[in-house]
Parts: structure tokens; C-alpha cells; sequence
């Protein structure tokens, strides 16, 4: 039927699947940090810092009428800012300035982020975002998405002593010139994997309204949840987990399943020549993934899927680079 001004906002309507608290208040983020330096022998310099933070009236979406309806016959979902969260980091870093055509740097964090509301650190638009129990929001507490517990980066850059101007082959024939302004640098990380939550196949209301995988399994009393795991088949013991009583919300917690953690290596080789005051060419070829370690970036946490437990993706292998650039 065509809709006119006489029927346009007449007759039944249908309920929507989404609500905003009419009296939803701004979030806000209280920060503080604390720097310490000292200069140490042999050019190296040393901080210490402590940052912290507290968010508060954070952004959350629940799902009324889960397990018993809020509304009769009506499924959705409904956001509000009362969530919270908390972080905290020592971060240790060390610094030595070039010297000798040889520069190193490396940071060093702890940290530690809670919250229960996973909206926060980038999944908004995660089904997963979405709390298990409307009722019981303090339930969501649980490390952040984004938490990652230790964390070593750092960085070098070595010069090769040879050319003209080094102290090495310097005599200045073709052979001196070829290899000079030779240089290798590099990056690395070693890092604890951001934690996974585990979850349950959805009903068919919850896909319907976009919430699945917001479900929490039990978490099995007495059962290790590491035990027999870091493979690739059992990345975590499978059997600390179980289906709860239909009707009831489980007992595992939000992100309570340390992630695959992060080892990458970077290296690059360059080559700079000098033609004129202003005019150079640069050649690099970067390697990253330069020991091709096998990177573990997926891990299936749906109890009751046929790949539970298993690791399901991997991250970039060893991959080559290759730039020239000239300045003039």
C-alpha cells in the first residue's frame, strides 16, 4: 500500500531491535603518568615511567530479555554509560645514542587492563562486545581485550666501519668506495598474546539480533586451563570448559584465555651513495619475519565447534622488501 501523508504514521509499527538509554551521559577518561630519566656511562640513557588510567560512564550494550524477556516478545539490544575500566603500566626503557656507528634502544612494559565492557579498545562492533547478562553487568569485569601483560620492543642501527670515512678498507680505491655507507638495522618484539574469551554456539534469537558469540560457556571447577595446552590442536585445555544448564548464564569470564603471544624480528640492509653535496642514492632491502617464525594469529574459542581449541590462522611469513631512492 502506498504511504501518504493520511497513513504514513498510522497502523502497527514494529519493534525496533536496538534502544539507547534516553538519559545516556558522556564517558570520560581520567589519565596520570610519571617519567624518571638518568644518563648513564657509555651514552645510555634510562627512563622509568608509570602511566595510568581510569575510564568512567564507559560505553556498554546489553541484550534484555535474554533467558526471560524484558519486553514480551521483543528482542534487543540496549546501550548505556555505565561501564568502567582501569589500567596500569611500568615501562622500562633504554637508550644508547649513536656512538661508534652503533645505536640500540629497547622498552620493556608491564601492564595490566580491566573492564567490563569490551566496547572499549577497538570491538565495538564486536557481537562479542555485547554483555552476556543485562542483569548483572559487574559479571563483565575481566581483562581487556587489549591487555597484553609483558611486552619487549626495541630497535638498532650498525654502521659498517668501511669507506673513505671509515676505519676499515679507507684507502679510497674502487673497492672502499663500493661498500661504504654500508648499514644494517632492525626491530624486535617479544610479546604475551592478548587474551580470548570463550563462547558458545548462539540460538537462533541471538543471531537474529546480532548478538551472537556473546555467550559464555561454565568454566569447569578444579580444571587447569593450560594443562596439556600450546600446540596447535590444543592451544588451551579444552575440558576446562562445559555447556551450562539451559537457561543459565555461564560462569567463564570475558577474556580468560591467554592468546598466542608475538615474536617478530625485523632487519634491513641499506646502502647510501653520496654523488654531490645534495644528490644520494639509497638502496634498502628489508626483511621482515627475518627468522620466518610461524606466527599464530587465530585460535577458535566456540565450544561445540568442529575446530574447538585448534589454532585456525597465522600471521604474515617472511616476507622481502626492496626500495632505491634518490635524493637531489
Amino acid at each position: 500500500m502506498p504511504i501518504s501523508l493520511a497513513n504514513g504514521f498510522s497502523g502497527p509499527q514494529s519493534p525496533g531491535t536496538y534502544a539507547v538509554n534516553p538519559h545516556y551521559r558522556l564517558p570520560y577518561v581520567q589519565i596520570w603518568n610519571l617519567d624518571i630519566q638518568r644518563t648513564l656511562p657509555l651514552n645510555i640513557v634510562l627512563n622509568v615511567g608509570y602511566n595510568g588510567s581510569k575510564g568512567t560512564r564507559l560505553d556498554i550494550v546489553d541484550a534484555p530479555g535474554r533467558f526471560g524477556t524484558a519486553v514480551p516478545n521483543v528482542l534487543y539490544d540496549y546501550e548505556d554509560s555505565v561501564a568502567f575500566s582501569n589500567f596500569n603500566a611500568l615501562t622500562v626503557r633504554l637508550r644508547k645514542r649513536m656512538q661508534n656507528g652503533v645505536a640500540l634502544g629497547a622498552t620493556y612494559t608491564y601492564s595490566h587492563s580491566i573492564d567490563n565492557a569490551t566496547s572499549i579498545g577497538g570491538n565495538g562492533g564486536s557481537s562479542a562486545a555485547i554483555a552476556q547478562n543485562w542483569q548483572d553487568l559487574l559479571a563483565e569485569e575481566s581483562n581487556s581485550s587489549f591487555d597484553i601483560r609483558h611486552k619487549l620492543n626495541g630497535d638498532f642501527v650498525y654502521e659498517l666501519p668501511f669507506g673513505p670515512d671509515g676505519h676499515y678498507l679507507n684507502t679510497g680505491n674502487f673497492l672502499s668506495h663500493a661498500i661504504a655507507g654500508l648499514s644494517v638495522s632492525g626491530t624486535f618484539t617479544f610479546a604475551t598474546g592478548s587474551p580470548l574469551t570463550p563462547h558458545y554456539e548462539a540460538a537462533v534469537a541471538d543471531v537474529a539480533r546480532g548478538s551472537t558469540g556473546s555467550l559464555r560457556p561454565d568454566r569447569v571447577p578444579g580444571v587447569s586451563l593450560t594443562a596439556g595446552g600450546g600446540t596447535v590442536d590444543n592451544w588451551f585445555n579444552k575440558a576446562a570448559f562445559a555447556n551450562p544448564p539451559s537457561g543459565d548464564y555461564g560462569s567463564a569470564s570475558r577474556f580468560s584465555i591467554p592468546g598466542p603471544g608475538t615474536i617478530a624480528v625485523n632487519m634491513s640492509f641499506s646502502r647510501t651513495q653520496r654523488f654531490a653535496e645534495m644528490k644520494t642514492l639509497e638502496v634498502r632491502a628489508t626483511v621482515d619475519n627475518v627468522f620466518n617464525t610461524v606466527q599464530y594469529s587465530g585460535v577458535d574459542t566456540t565450544l561445540g565447534s568442529a575446530t574447538y581449541g585448534e589454532v585456525i590462522s597465522t600471521a604474515a611469513m617472511r616476507q622481502f622488501t626492496f626500495l632505491a631512492r634518490y635524493r637531489f
